[in-house]
């Protein structure tokens, strides 16, 4: 039995509360924050507890980016104390980048380095027209190509999040102008389709192609290794293992669609049987996954989680491999 890492996107701000508790818990929670701190300058009561100013939307989403990546990172460390890892790692949007760095293809600090960068991103000059995103629940039974693409100017597939657990819907993520949104939403069943408050970018779409020109030579700069364990891709079905393939999931991130089926299927492909999801946005009992899934969000978790372990036989890995 294989162990894989699961780590979700930064769609929203996730509740700072998320990780307090672990943070009370556990030293090597503690000492992760401490380091993100030192390379970001944010104190860690700031990323649990909240009261960060942020001047504009760019600089919210990094901000919020941050939080994500620094309790991801954190849990792992709490996990690895107790010599437990994975063999195998995907996430979607940022949770892959993440990924990608817990397979030691791009260290920490740059990571950090990048979502910071990412705050300065400026707008174009003329500003284009508002954006935003939307969460659809499309019966299974319809065509899901009829909210998006050609047949709606302005609304694009940004994320596909899969099948619901009971089966009843598919769980997509639009991204467009915030006017197609609109209408889209209006002339929807009420209740299909509802539009994210404080999401003020069309994420995984064409529209984010300013943000990617401005950090490409940030990526294109920055130092990657070869994975020392397969990441998962949410961009196609693959296996990532070199530094070029990870590079380029950097680069295309912001632009191409995001797939939850195609991470779960190449950690499935890789043999993973369980899995952890390393922080709060992926919704517990919300989606179907192919393995059993621990979701770590508070203390109690960690001991569900090496119960699991043993539950299901999982083999453990020595780190760095």
């Amino acid at each position: 039995m294989t162990l894989g890492y699961l780590f979700g996107a930064n769609i929203s701000d996730p509740d700072p509360e998320h990780g307090a508790n672990l943070y009370e818990a556990y030293p090597a929670m503690r000492r992760s924050y401490e380091q993100v701190r030192d390379w970001t300058g944010i104190e860690p009561r700031a990323l649990l507890r909240g009261g960060l100013e942020s001047r504009n939307d760019h600089d919210r989403f990094s901000l919020a980016g941050i939080r994500l990546a620094a309790l991801a990172f954190g849990i792992h460390d709490v996990l690895a104390e107790s010599d437990i890892h994975p063999a195998v790692a995907g996430g979607i949007s940022l949770g892959g980048l993440i990924a990608s760095s817990v397979a030691g293809a791009v260290d920490r600090r740059t990571l950090f380095d990048l979502l910071v960068r990412e705050a300065k991103t400026p707008v174009p000059d003329p500003a284009p027209p508002a954006q935003g995103a939307a969460i659809a629940f499309l019966p299974v039974t319809e065509d899901p190509t009829f909210y998006y693409g050609d047949r709606r100017p302005g609304v694009y597939l940004g994320g596909d999040f899969g099948v619901l657990a009971n089966g009843t819907a598919r769980l997509l993520m639009l991204s467009g102008t915030a006017e197609a949104l609109d209408k889209l939403v209006a002339q929807s069943p009420p209740g299909m389709i509802s539009v994210i408050d404080g999401q003020p970018f069309a994420v995984h779409s064409p529209l984010r192609q300013y943000a990617t020109d401005f950090m490409a030579p940030t990526v294109n700069a920055m130092a990657v290794a070869d994975p020392r364990i397969p990441v998962c891709s949410f961009l196609e079905e693959r296996a990532l293992t070199t530094a070029d393939e990870v590079r380029d999931l950097f680069r295309r991130n912001k632009t191409t669609t995001m797939s939850l089926p195609h991470v779960c299927a190449g950690l499935k492909a890789q043999g993973v049987r369980l899995a952890f999801v390393l922080g709060p946005t992926l919704p517990a009992g919300v989606l179907d996954f192919p393995f059993p899934v621990v979701r770590i969000t508070e203390p109690h978790h960690v001991t569900e989680a090496m119960t699991a372990i043993y539950d299901y036989a999982v083999d453990l890995v020595a780190p760095g491999v």
